[in-house]
């Protein structure tokens, strides 16, 4: 039976509590340990293919992956007991938001509660990790010996723009395929991977029928990416997260908000410097004061377009499809036509043509997957703000080779009217935000954008 198929023993029930069962360090491998009730027990392990060194900040870091990484296997059992060690306010913070909130849509389309109860249960004689215990010793400050970026990139238009505004960032990939490599590629840049193996047996689990879903995955893959800084000597982590990552997806009768995209959130941002702040890598978005119709007008500027893939069929775990095989965007998710969307005032109908293979934005049977990008619910998928939706459809309809494409021509009144009843102007969203919230070394490089910004056809167009 080949190694990534789902073996056919039979297996237990799961039945909490879930604990945090340990991790160990061996050079450059980690393996978290993690377990369910008295017996099931699983060991994820994560190469980085560069060694650890034996000190405080990467106990501390590996301490944070263990509690972040655990939403994988703790879903299969939700809700039920946390067990962990001694744990800081900081740490709790993390884990109380990230089993509630990273899980909500997890919780929402399995027909559990929401918000998800966490019920944290402090043992102090779990969960040995490193040289401390789980949450307990505290790593030093940072001592100089880091220096420079760390550019964590997914392929897509924001890790992309990320990696052109900061040339002398270092770019690195968990599990990287050919998107990633392709991209740095584009780059001209070298690229740094690290291997994130799920335990096997987490799959047999899910074919067996355990609940499964969507996890806060961009929190995991920010704690493999801090310990690579900490193994490379670099002092900065800087994501590719925009402002549009905090409107939920939708909000529950009730008023709770489920947001696919809380792990990019600028509170999960928050928490997670925090916890990261120890080690003395510097964790935040570079992209946080732009919206991703400012990104896609940075990335189309650049030229980086036609290289980049916002789709997330292209990296799934599992299950292989055409997109993943050929490393390609589909063209049909909700993802691959809000990237168009964002991409195209900036952009030509040719070069979307050319980039997803069809003209996405020129067929009929498109328009009401994009009606749904502003709808009360919207795709759980990485996609913007219902408005800003609105919006990118208001310039294209302002310019030539686009207003007769048939999701425009289709869509643009609406949008239009969409706009006004919120007294927003499309153009808003072509704005940068503060960049008071960023290391003064980087401001700069966000400033520059400002003229890309401005010249947006759909801008000009009303200008003149």
């Amino acid at each position: 039976m080949p190694a990534d198929e789902p073996s056919e023993a039979v297996l237990p029930a799961l039945e909490g509590p879930f604990t945090f069962d340990g991790a160990e360090v061996e050079g450059a491998t980690i393996r978290l340990r993690f377990r369910i009730g008295a017996d099931v027990a699983f060991t994820e392990v994560i190469d980085l293919g560069v060694a650890l060194p034996d000190t405080p900040a990467v106990a501390r870091a590996v301490r944070v992956l263990h509690l972040v990484a655990g939403v994988s296997y703790y879903k299969s059992v939700a809700p039920t007991q946390l067990v962990v060690g001694a744990i800081g306010d900081d740490e709790r913070a993390l884990v109380e938001a990230l089993y509630d909130q990273g899980l909500r849509e997890f919780a929402y389309r399995n027909g559990f509660a929401v918000p998800l109860p966490v019920d944290l249960v402090v043992d102090d004689g779990a969960a040995v990790v490193g040289s401390g215990r789980l949450g307990g010793e505290r790593a030093a400050a940072d001592d100089g010996s880091l220096s420079g970026a760390l550019v964590p990139i997914g392929g897509g238009k924001d890790s992309a723009l990320v990696a052109a505004l900061v040339p002398d960032g270092e770019l690195f990939a968990v599990n990287p395929v050919g998107a990633h490599r392709h991209l740095a590629e584009a780059l001209g840049r070298e690229l740094v991977g690290a291997r994130r193996t799920l335990d096997p047996l987490l799959r047999d689990h899910v074919a067996a029928g355990v609940p499964n879903g969507h996890v806060p995955v961009t929190a995991i893959t920010s704690a493999i990416s801090v310990l690579a800084a900490l193994a490379l000597g670099r002092r900065d982590v800087l994501m590719g997260i925009e402002r549009s990552a905090d409107e939920p997806s939708l909000v529950t009768p009730d008023g709770t908000p489920v947001n696919h995209q809380f792990s990019k959130s600028a509170e999960a941002e928050r928490l997670l410097a925090a916890v990261f702040a120890p080690t003395g890598v510097r964790y935040l978005s570079l992209l946080r004061p732009l919206t991703e119709l400012a990104i896609g007008a940075g990335v189309a500027r650049r030229g980086l377009a036609a290289d980049i893939v916002s789709c997330n069929r292209v990296f799934t775990v599992w299950n292989e499809n055409t997109s993943s095989r050929e490393q390609r965007p589909c063209g049909t998710c909700a993802k691959c036509l809000f990237t168009a969307l964002m991409v195209a005032p900036s952009s030509t109908p040719a070069a979307i043509e050319a980039q997803y293979g069809r003209p996405l934005l020129d067929e009929e049977d498109h328009v009401e997957p994009v009606r749904e990008l502003w709808s009360s619910e919207k795709p759980f998928d990485c996609v913007g703000e219902r408005l800003e939706t609105a919006a990118a459809l208001v310039l294209l309809d302002r310019t030539d080779g686009w207003r007769d494409q048939a999701v425009v021509r289709a869509l643009a009144t609406e949008a239009r009217a969409m706009l006004d009843a919120a007294g927003v102007e499309p153009g808003s969203f072509l704005e940068l935000g503060s960049l008071d919230g960023l290391p003064p070394e980087y401001r700069a490089a966000l400033a520059g954008l400002g003229p890309d910004l401005a010249a947006v056809p759909g801008l000009v167009a009303v200008a003149r």
